[in-house]
Formats: C-alpha cells, sequence, structure tokens
C-alpha cells in the first residue's frame, strides 16, 4: 500500500500532467493543425455550392447530375468514417491528416483538369476520401492532449472551425470562381492542401510522450461491437444526420441557387445566405456546452436545436414577405440554433468507452454524413421532378422558385423527424 506522501505526490502529479495537456501552447498548436486541415476540406466541400451553374454548363449537366456530382465527396466519405475511427485510434493523428491532405489535393487537381463528368466526379471521390478523417482527428487529438471537461467545447470549436470553411466556400471562393474560373480556383486549392499537408507532418504528435499508437489496442473491431449493440448509438447517428442538413443540404449546395432564384441576385450575393448559416452554425457549436452545462443536460439543448432549426427554415422557404436582408438574419438564427445539436459527439463519446473515443465518434458521423450522401441527389432529383423543361441559352436547365421549394422540403420534414428521436434519448451529461 501506497504512503500517504507518495499518494500525494501522485496526485499531485497526475493534476500537473492534466494540466499541462489541457493548457499547454503545444497541444493548442498540435489541435490547430488539425482544424487547419478541417478547415481546408470544408473549402473543399462546400466550394461546389456557388458554383452549380457553372458546372451544368461546364458538363452539360441538370440539377440532379450535379447533385450527383457533389454527392460523390460522400459516396467516400461515408463509408470511411468508421474505418477511418478505427485507424485514428490505432496509428494516431499525424499519419493520417498527412496522407487524408494529399489525397484532397490530388482530388482537386482532378477535378481541376476533368474534361467529363467522371472525371470530375473521381476527382471529388478522392477529395471525400481524403476528408473522412478531418473531423475524428480533431477529436482525436482532443482526447488525448486535453481533460474530459474539455471535450464537449472542443468539440463545439472544432466544428466552428469547418464552418469557417464553408465560408471560405462560400463568396471569397466564388468571387475567386468568377475572376479565375472554377477550374483555376481547384488548382489554387490543392496549393493551399501542400502547405497544410507539409506543417502537419511537421508539428502533429500523436501522445503527450511522443510515442505512437501501434501495437497499442490489439481489439479495437471488439470495440465497434460494443458500439453498434447499443440502440442508443444508433438513435443519436440518425439525429445527426436530420440535424447536419443544413449545412449539408442547404449551405454547401442548394442553399445559393435557391436564393438567387428567390431574390434574383447572383452567386457572390445569394453566397451570403450559406454564410450566415455557418456563421450562426458556428457560434452555436460555440454556445452549445455553455447552454448544456448550465441546463446540465445535452437531451434538452438537442430538443431545443432540432424545433427551432425546423421554424427558422419553414419560415426561409415559405414565408413569403421576408426581404433578401431579412432571411440573411432568419438563416443566421437557424444556423445558430442548429449549432446546437452538434451536442450528438459528445453524447455518442459519454455513451461509449473513452479508450474507443474516435471509433464511437467515426460511427456517428458516418450517420451524421449520410445526410449528404442522400440528400445533395435526392433534392436535385426532386428539383427535376418539379421543372417545367425551360433551358437557358448556355445550354443549363432554368429552374423555378416552386422547383426548388419543393425540393427543399424534405429538409424541413426531416428536421421534424429530429426533433422526434430526441424524445427518445437517454441524458448522458454528467457533471465534471
Amino acid at each position: 500500500m501506497s504512503s500517504p506522501k507518495k499518494l500525494k505526490e501522485n496526485i499531485n502529479d497526475l493534476s500537473e500532467r492534466k494540466k499541462e495537456n489541457s493548457y499547454s501552447p503545444k497541444a493548442w498548436f498540435i489541435l490547430s493543425c488539425g482544424w487547419a486541415f478541417y478547415l481546408y476540406e470544408y473549402i473543399l466541400r462546400a466550394s461546389t455550392s456557388v458554383i452549380t451553374n457553372e458546372l451544368m454548363a461546364d458538363f452539360s449537366i441538370s440539377a440532379g447530375a450535379v447533385g450527383t456530382l457533389a454527392a460523390f465527396y460522400y459516396f467516400a466519405y461515408v463509408p470511411l468514417q468508421i474505418p477511418c475511427g478505427v485507424i485514428a485510434d490505432r496509428f494516431g493523428p499525424r499519419k493520417v491528416v498527412t496522407i487524408s491532405a494529399l489525397l484532397c489535393i490530388v482530388g482537386s487537381m482532378i477535378f481541376a483538369k476533368s474534361n467529363t463528368v467522371h472525371a470530375a466526379q473521381f476527382g471529388r471521390f478522392l477529395i471525400g476520401a481524403g476528408s473522412a478523417c478531418a473531423y475524428i482527428c480533431c477529436m482525436k487529438i482532443a482526447s488525448v492532449w486535453f481533460n474530459k471537461s474539455s471535450f464537449a467545447f472542443i468539440a463545439g470549436v472544432s466544428m466552428m472551425m469547418g464552418t469557417f470553411g464553408g465560408i471560405f466556400g462560400g463568396k471569397p471562393f466564388a468571387h475567386l470562381a468568377n475572376t479565375q474560373g472554377w477550374r483555376f480556383s481547384m488548382v489554387i486549392a490543392a496549393v493551399v492542401g501542400c502547405i497544410v499537408m507539409i506543417i502537419s507532418w511537421i508539428v502533429i504528435r500523436d501522445k503527450p510522450d511522443g510515442k505512437t499508437f501501434k501495437n497499442e489496442e490489439h481489439k479495437l473491431l471488439d470495440g465497434l461491437k460494443i458500439i453498434a449493440a447499443k440502440p442508443q448509438n444508433w438513435l443519436i447517428g440518425m439525429y445527426g444526420c436530420m440535424m447536419y442538413l443544413p449545412l449539408s443540404a442547404f449551405a454547401e449546395l442548394w442553399g445559393v441557387p435557391y436564393l438567387m432564384q428567390r431574390f434574383s441576385v447572383t452567386n457572390e450575393t445569394a453566397s451570403y445566405g450559406a454564410i450566415m448559416v455557418f456563421i450562426g452554425y458556428a457560434v452555436g457549436c460555440l454556445s452549445s456546452s455553455t447552454l448544456s452545462d448550465y441546463w446540465q443536460s445535452r437531451k434538452r439543448v438537442m430538443g431545443l436545436s432540432a424545433f427551432a432549426t425546423f421554424f427558422g427554415f419553414a419560415a426561409v422557404l415559405f414565408y413569403p414577405g421576408l426581404s433578401f436582408s431579412e432571411t440573411l438574419a432568419v438563416l443566421f438564427v437557424s444556423g445558430f440554433v442548429s449549432g446546437f445539436s452538434i451536442l450528438y459527439f459528445p453524447a455518442a463519446k459519454e455513451n461509449n468507452p473513452t479508450k474507443y473515443s474516435a471509433t464511437s465518434i467515426g460511427f456517428t458521423n458516418a450517420f451524421v454524413m449520410v445526410s449528404g450522401l442522400i440528400f445533395q441527389p435526392l433534392l436535385g432529383a426532386l428539383i427535376d421532378h418539379s421543372w417545367d423543361g425551360n433551358f437557358g441559352a448556355d445550354g443549363a436547365p432554368i429552374y423555378a422558385l416552386k422547383d426548388y421549394q419543393f425540393a427543399l422540403s424534405a429538409v424541413i420534414l426531416a428536421l421534424l423527424i429530429g426533433g422526434i428521436i430526441v424524445l427518445f434519448f437517454k441524458e448522458t451529461y454528467k457533471k465534471d
């Protein structure tokens, strides 16, 4: 049995190590590199929202085909979520982020140089494959380098960094594409990716003691079995899928053309709508842990998020008296309350063993990203279904306001379903 003096020394040593891991500049610098990659890949993800008309004209395709082209990102991203969680737990974020950035670079170049829609789809597929581990690696860094009490806050800030990428993928990318062409803009994005890749390899370390994850976890697939066996994990994932639609379906793709049609504005001006959603979502993510701590509940905050977002986007779509500036304000508020839903990641982590943190995040994120895989092409197909068959002088289809409203109604229905799912949640909040 240890002496009281020795026990006190051990406790003090543990406290010092926890403090060092949570507040040292090194820990934050490493996490910042993870954030930089997540921001970068989100720019690539959201960039198609401001060049939909260009893609339709360049490849002579319809809205449904553009939705499918954009969704090729998710065709790779979604199936890789669980493997990426296992890989991040097994090998650590340094190698994973570096290789992932390389895939994004190659995918961006193929997309930029594509002469056929199939080549463009392959480029988007590689971008999705490279992006799959971005958020998971941020969460892995948080779980290794920071205290448990910081996890919900870091989850919110990490998602906020991603939404900043969505902002840069809006008006700034639209301006770049309008002045330099969308192809050259993707080449520039590939060059930025090279910088992110090199810095990540130099800076990121897998653990505070410098050791790798090799040979540490021998039965990670057993952890996946444990996670998949819990019904709560499936409910949390389905909720996340519904609640991510304001970003994946609206802000990342169909929101800009909808606003262009409704208010007769350019893609640069309409991109402010997507930006408002991203900014609101970022602030909401950052505020979610504070509100959850105040209420001492994950479930109540996630329920508020679902129903408030439902009413906000219903107003954006169907309230006829909104001006463009008023619509931007409503989109900001809707994005803000939808950001509270990010608590599905802390809820997933709290519902599973800590040593499988990245695997549980990957399992949840697979559900979340199914929203883009399903709804981006689905909304495009619904737009085509409602379309009256008119074409413009450039050969691109001309869609009416009713076509976008008909398609985006699916988002409203999904948000309502998300609110209903919350009613079946078990509370995971525990006071630290």
